[in-house]
């Protein structure tokens, strides 16, 4: 049992709570946002703010790839402030491209959401670089204000005030001012510029690609899927997944205290960390395994008086975004162990390989079967990541030594006697790459 409780040391150590407290303030807006534009909105409608969300998904994991991890891996008093105007440059380019896709298909959502984009980017940035760098109840308090605010559209939107695309666009309006806000604050540089020279905007491509082809292949596949199979179908999986959110939730914060645990055992014998990472799935299994549960036994009638008449489309799809969400978890087990090993190269490997897949198989999906379609796709997805994420941590235990304790994200493999370790093996991917 005192292994079992390691998970509890690492969540009260270092910046975990606040991350955690972050993303959970975060979550509960976007969570109060779906379920009030989910009642208030037809299948298809509901499809456009789920294309729309899932764009504003994209590009901000894309300025956290291309511009805030690095901030993070070398701050300094020069670049910190710096940074923001190429967040702004991104988010400005991202918002000409969501604005034409708006006006071309007549989707209020994507204007919104092109207006908002910049402001939106800035306030993930800032929060992002001040949970990062050991400043984070600001953060926490602009996620809090944020909530209270997409709370006070919500409740309009519910009492038939404004509609459902007004309740959007409170949610994007405010959460920009948040973000122009507080980068003004902080003195950040909010004009657009990129100051990088050649061979640092070729890095910063290199890593945008690798998000583009790895974690954010999961939103390309959703706007290819509505781009195929119309937006009844990316609706359908969308209320699913909304209505999983908080099993979701837990997968999404469970990193930052699976690696933590994961490293704990580095300098072990192959035997003891492979038996870690079977205790880490068992207990992320367990804690997700109970929302999932009450999902699914939600009666019909219950159902749909919380996320309104659209449920019926959404319920059948249940048991198989469920088991996504689980495979998904035990999937982050397996790309944790990679990260606390070192394995960048590989990671980005399997990360890629799987990314390119991805988007293929649910738009197939899709366009075969609907909705169960793509959900079938999305589980088989999960169950292959699962798999490949498990099979190569297992062989890269077996394949190392045990080492002392270094920093996670280092080099671990031992070199051949008498050859420097590889540079490439320092390298490494955001978490959820998978």
């Amino acid at each position: 049992m005192g292994r079992f409780t390691a998970f509890g040391r690492a969540a009260i150590r270092g910046r975990a709570p606040w991350a955690v407290t972050a993303g959970a303030l975060s979550s509960v807006g976007n969570l109060l946002l779906s379920l009030t534009v989910a009642r208030t909105e037809s299948i298809d409608g509901l499809g456009r703010f789920a294309l729309a969300f899932s764009l504003y998904v994209l590009a901000t994991g894309l300025s956290r790839a291309t511009v805030v991890e690095a901030v993070l891996a070398d701050p300094d008093p020069a670049s910190v402030p710096a940074a923001a105007e190429r967040t702004v440059t991104l988010g400005l380019g991202c918002a000409v491209l969501i604005l034409a896709g708006g006006f071309a298909t007549g989707s209020a959502y994507l204007v919104v959401t092109a207006v908002a984009l910049p402001g939106l980017m800035l306030h993930d940035h800032v929060k992002t670089v001040g949970l990062g760098l050991g400043m984070p109840r600001p953060a926490c308090l602009r996620e809090a204000l944020w909530t209270a605010s997409s709370g006070v559209g919500v409740l309009l939107g519910l009492l038939g005030v404004i509609g459902p695309v007004a309740v959007f666009a409170v949610w994007a309006g405010t959460g920009a001012l948040l973000g122009w806000a507080a980068a003004a604050t902080y003195r950040y540089r909010i004009t657009p510029g990129w100051r990088l020279d050649r061979a640092e905007s070729r890095a910063a491509a290199s890593f945008g690609m690798q998000f583009l082809f790895t974690t954010g292949s999961a939103q390309l596949a959703v706007a290819a899927l509505g781009a195929s199979a119309g937006m009844a179908v990316v609706g359908a999986v969308s209320l699913g997944r909304t209505a999983l959110g908080p099993a979701t939730l837990l997968v999404g914060t469970a990193s930052s205290l699976i690696i933590p645990y994961l490293a704990g055992t580095r300098a072990a014998p192959g035997p003891v960390r492979l038996r870690a990472a079977v205790r880490a799935c068992v207990l992320l299994s367990g804690a997700v395994l109970p929302p999932a549960v009450l999902v699914l036994l939600l009666p019909a009638g219950l159902g749909a008086a919380v996320f309104g008449s659209n449920w019926r489309h959404a319920a059948p799809l249940m048991p198989l975004l469920a088991l996504e969400v689980l495979l998904s978890g035990l999937a982050l087990v397996g790309f944790a162990g990679h990260r606390v090993h070192g394995a960048g190269f590989r990671a980005l490997l399997l990360g890629g390989v799987l990314g390119v897949i991805r988007v293929p198989v649910v738009v197939a999906g899709g366009l075969l079967l609907g909705a169960a379609g793509a959900a079938v796709a999305l589980l088989l997805m999960a169950l292959l990541s699962a798999v490949v994420w498990g099979i190569s941590y297992a062989a890269l235990v077996r394949g190392t030594r045990p080492v002392g304790r270094h920093r996670i994200g280092t080099a671990h493999r031992s070199p051949p006697t008498g050859k420097p370790a590889d540079p490439a093996a320092r390298r490494t991917v955001s978490p959820g790459s998978r």
